[in-house]
């Protein structure tokens, strides 16, 4: 057999750069993302939410007289919204965690792709679904009407877009555990640990600060005392204090300010940044 020479490629080939690496991450992992059965099971379960949102809110015409001052789909959004958010955020905690436990995170960082871009295109990758998700539901609202027709309208969704945001730390609380657990369990454990310590944080401190003084006992005086001297530090650093503040503007009316939304967002940097030092420093190895 004649011998061929092999075609000489060059000595100067160098792997993709971060923003392409991180690229080709993400559209590789959306693909299989908007494929998968979970994705259409939340869509229907958001619309599902809908639905009974919406009959309920019909029914409610048809047996009280009501005047409805604000937005009426407030609270539906800002419980679609949070609802999506737990969601994705324990998808994420189980991202990295199951790459570590079957070993595929070993081959990325052979390939070789860097911490920062495993970190951010999972982060990315999710937020891409959120947007996807909430883009299904608005669509169910326009389409169905499911509060009746001629009640929704385009002008209604101009505060999901923000209540967003209050969000996105919970997800980067997801992966910032994904990148310290070295299993799926341990990760979803720890996960819905956290956050169901600082959602009853929320909820302890909203319950004694509707209370009068009178109503109280000692105790309970001295407990609201020491949770609201520690409440601007945990609402600072708390990913769960933008779903607290979501359902506050809820149930009183209120637009969050600016200087919240961007220190949700700044908290949410804060948290993709420790995840990625967090990986490194735990390695690929279960």
């Amino acid at each position: 057999m004649e011998h061929v020479r092999p075609v000489f490629v060059g000595l100067d080939l160098k792997p993709p750069g971060f923003i392409r690496q991180t690229v080709l991450l993400v559209r590789r992992e959306t693909a299989v993302k908007f494929h998968a059965i979970w994705f259409w099971l939340v869509a229907t379960i958001i619309a599902l939410m809908a639905y009974a949102y919406g009959s309920g809110f019909q029914n409610t015409f048809q047996t009280e007289s009501v005047i409805v001052a604000a937005d009426p789909l407030a609270g539906l959004n800002v419980a679609v919204v949070i609802f999506l958010g737990l969601v994705l955020g324990l998808r994420l905690a189980g991202g990295l965690s199951w790459e570590r436990e079957h070993g595929t995170l070993e081959v990325l960082l052979v390939g070789p792709v860097s911490w920062s871009a495993i970190i951010l295109s999972k982060y990315l990758v999710e937020v891409i679904v959120l947007v996807g998700l909430i883009t299904l539901y608005c669509s169910y609202l326009l389409l169905a009407q499911p509060l009746g027709a001629g009640v929704i309208h385009l002008p209604a969704f101009v505060s999901l877009g923000a209540s967003v945001i209050f969000v996105l730390p919970v997800m980067g609380l997801g992966l910032l555990v994904s990148a310290w657990a070295g299993s799926v369990r341990g990760a979803v454990v720890a996960y819905l640990s956290l956050v169901s310590v600082m959602t009853g944080y929320e909820a302890m401190l909203g319950l004694l600060r509707g209370m009068t003084a009178d109503e109280m006992s000692l105790f309970a005086l001295y407990l609201r005392a020491g949770l609201e001297s520690t409440a601007p530090l945990v609402h600072v650093l708390s990913p769960v204090a933008g779903v607290g503040l979501l359902v506050q503007s809820a149930f009183e009316h209120t637009t969050p300010a600016l200087a919240q939304i961007a220190s949700s967002f700044g908290l949410t940097i804060i948290l993709l940044v420790a995840a990625r030092f967090t990986a490194r420093l735990k390695g690929a190895s279960a």
